[in-house]
């Protein structure tokens, strides 16, 4: 004898609309999980985009700081570093940036840089930075 199974017990989903109270609750529940797992990534990301736009000025001002040294480079002493060396340490003091470094280096055959002994003044090396701790380095060599 063949028992006869009824419908609704072979296929229990198939007549259903819509979805059921734990089914609702089970999804709240794992989305408020992720989006609790994910709010101090998007924190730290807002905070980081923050500081980096609040730095933006200070780091603009510096450049703009060296393209005015690079336009005295090109219009007023290309041919004539120390004069450019001079100028660059006397406008430093009256400046919004800090003059780290105003050196004359040069480099060996390898390409590797050293400072150039006193008498050799072949490239002028100058680094600039301001209060966040960011820096800038120029090197200005002779024109012909």
């Amino acid at each position: 004898m063949r028992l006869r199974a009824h419908k609704s017990r072979l296929r229990p989903f198939c007549n259903r609309h819509g979805f059921t109270l734990v089914e609702i609750i089970a999804t709240l529940t794992l989305s408020a999980v992720l989006i609790a797992m994910m709010l101090p990534l998007i924190g730290s990301s807002l905070r980081g985009s923050r500081q980096a736009l609040l730095g933006l000025p200070k780091t603009h001002s510096l450049r703009t700081e060296m393209d005015a040294i690079w336009q005295s480079y090109r219009t007023a002493e290309p041919t004539d570093l120390p004069a450019l060396s001079a100028a660059i340490a006397t406008s430093a003091d009256s400046a919004p940036y800090q003059l780290i470094d105003n050196a004359w280096v040069d480099f060996d055959d390898n390409g590797v840089e050293f400072i150039a002994p006193s008498g050799t003044e072949k490239v002028l090396r100058v680094t600039l930075g301001n209060s966040e701790g960011e820096r800038l380095t120029s090197y200005f060599f002779p024109i012909p």
